[in-house]
């Protein structure tokens, strides 16, 4: 996870414009000016983007290790699960672990939207126009 948000956020700061720091430094803006106005607006979709692909990740490292060395957890119960050809209950595992996935990327996806929104950067909807 930490490589994909790292990659991303690598990213977001060589896409930054360089026409934009010029010109809030030209207007007088200092480097927290720079930080606040133009690169953490920049790095914010990218960052979520990179949260949003590393979450569900972890969630599967988190299950691999648990696959290896635990005595409890979903992990753990997948693996005595299909150790003991119990299909009924390895499916119950893989449902909990897509409902921990869907979980957490709706979590990420409401803080991506709040986040957005606080920085000014969602999307807007174009306004309709009344027809008399």
């Amino acid at each position: 996870m930490s490589f994909a948000v790292f990659y991303n956020v690598y990213l977001g700061l060589r896409l930054r414009e360089r026409e934009l720091v010029e010109i809030v430094q030209v207007m007088g803006g200092r480097r927290h000016h720079v930080l606040g106005y133009v690169t953490i607006p920049t790095l914010a979709a990218p960052f979520f983007a990179a949260l949003k692909t590393g979450g569900p990740l972890a969630i599967l490292g988190v299950i691999g290790g648990e696959f290896i060395a635990s005595s409890e957890g979903v992990g753990h119960e997948l693996f005595t699960s299909a150790m003991n050809l119990d299909a009924a209950t390895e499916f119950a595992g893989l449902i909990v672990l897509m409902a921990m996935t869907l979980v957490l990327n709706g979590v990420l996806t409401q803080l991506d939207k709040f986040a957005l929104k606080h920085l000014g950067l969602a999307a807007r909807r174009p306004q309709r126009t009344r027809h008399a």
